[in-house]
């Protein structure tokens, strides 16, 4: 047995020694900060892993769930799906790093990287730049959201709030191309960018007031509601599709700005800056998809109260069917001299023992073949997008005043 260990030796706390890449020059460690590598290795990668999967399944959700395929064509569901997979791509790479010889240990520690092949620098190089095309894409579609709110305003508040957007948009973005050279200029020479941490300190603030600025943007019409209502929610039914997206996504935004909030913290194992840029590509097509089953929920209930209120009018009614079509044998023997007029005529002027037939005859030749339910997001988006190409007040008021 060897001899007992001093009552104050912490065999914790000692350093592990190795040599330096001469082979001579000692290089000791304290077991501490391995363990406080180790772990946070593992909590950031688990992270990213998990934004990862989150991306995956979302993305994998609008394009199973968007249909016609035609919707993805749009502007909206392009940025989108384009945020989603750059997230992915982005995620993936980071993860890379910590699978690299980057971040080995004698290569850490010894602060020697001779050994490490440039492939594995370029990675983090592309890291940096999926960052940065995260970045662009997902103000670009945040924009583009600011955009579709704001579009039936009247003119001040309208072109206002969007020149705001696109400086706050300009500024993120800029400021986040230049720290994407910083930063991928000391990866190359393997030093830290101690000379342009302003420019570090820049991205992060700029990318938090685009988030915290576009959340605003978002919550202003609900804020604006519970003022002049005395805090009294709107009814999902009284709501467009429309005013339920920008609802749905200004309430949803509240997660990126507590992320972004959470950058300023020093917090051990956990790391906000990846998840504010993800949380927000995750959460506007979740938001558009809420919006869109609300408006078909919504359209549903609407068709339900008009079928309650006439019973023959639904073609999948048989006992309608029938019911309408014994009315009419025994109207016509009762009657043989009687003709029922043509559908042309009959439509408005049906007597009460016939209303059911005659109705469902006359809205099944109006409507034609059975078609697909109407879906009343896609209409309300048409109707934006033609009444911003026509550039026209007469209705700007109209949506502003449904909440």
């Amino acid at each position: 047995m060897g001899p007992p260990s001093p009552a104050h030796f912490d065999p914790l706390t000692q350093n592990v020694t190795f040599l330096g890449p001469d082979g001579k020059t000692p290089i000791g460690v304290p077991i501490p900060a391995i363990d406080a590598f180790t772990d946070g290795a593992v909590s950031v990668t688990l992270n990213y892993g998990i934004q990862m999967g989150a991306c995956l399944v979302m993305l994998l959700a609008v394009l199973a769930l968007t249909t016609p395929a035609a919707k993805l064509r749009r502007p909206s569901a392009v940025l989108h799906v384009l945020a989603l997979a750059v997230a992915l791509v982005r995620n993936g790479l980071l993860v890379a790093y910590y699978l690299s010889p980057v971040a080995h240990f004698y290569q850490l520690r010894a602060g020697d990287f001779s050994s490490v092949p440039r492939r594995h620098l370029y990675a983090s190089v592309a890291g940096d730049v999926m960052s940065l095309v995260l970045v662009v894409v997902v103000e670009a579609a945040l924009m583009n959201q600011a955009w579709t709110m704001v579009v039936l305003w009247p003119d001040p508040a309208k072109y206002g709030l969007a020149a705001a957007s696109l400086l706050v948009t300009l500024l993120t973005a800029g400021f986040r191309l230049a720290y994407t050279v910083v930063q991928n200029e000391a990866v190359l020479a393997l030093t830290p960018p101690l000379a342009s941490m302003w420019v570090v300190q820049a991205a992060v603030i700029t990318n938090a007031l685009s988030i915290f600025w576009f959340c605003a943007l978002f919550n202003l019409k609900l804020v604006m509601h519970l003022v002049k209502n005395r805090g009294i929610l709107p009814s999902a039914k009284t709501l467009t599709s429309m005013e339920v997206l920008v609802m749905t996504n200004g309430i949803l935004m509240i997660v990126p700005v507590v992320f972004a909030g959470l950058e300023w913290g020093n917090f051990q194992n956990f790391e906000s800056a990846s998840l504010t840029l993800t949380s927000v590509a995750l959460i506007l097509p979740l938001g558009t998809m809420a919006a869109q089953q609300i408006s078909l929920r919504n359209a549903s209930s609407s068709d339900n109260h008009r079928l309650a209120y006439y019973p023959g009018s639904g073609s999948g009614s048989s006992g309608a069917r029938n019911a309408g079509s014994a009315t009419t044998n025994t109207t016509s023997s009762a009657l043989p001299a009687f003709k029922i007029p043509s559908m042309s005529t009959s439509c408005g002027s049906s007597p009460a023992t016939r209303r059911g037939s005659l109705l469902s005859r006359c809205e099944r030749a109006a409507k034609g073949p059975a078609a697909p339910a109407v879906d009343h997001f896609d209409l309300e988006l048409r109707h934006i997008d033609s009444t911003s190409a026509l550039a026209g007040h007469g209705d700007q008021g109209r949506h502003d005043d449904r909440v």
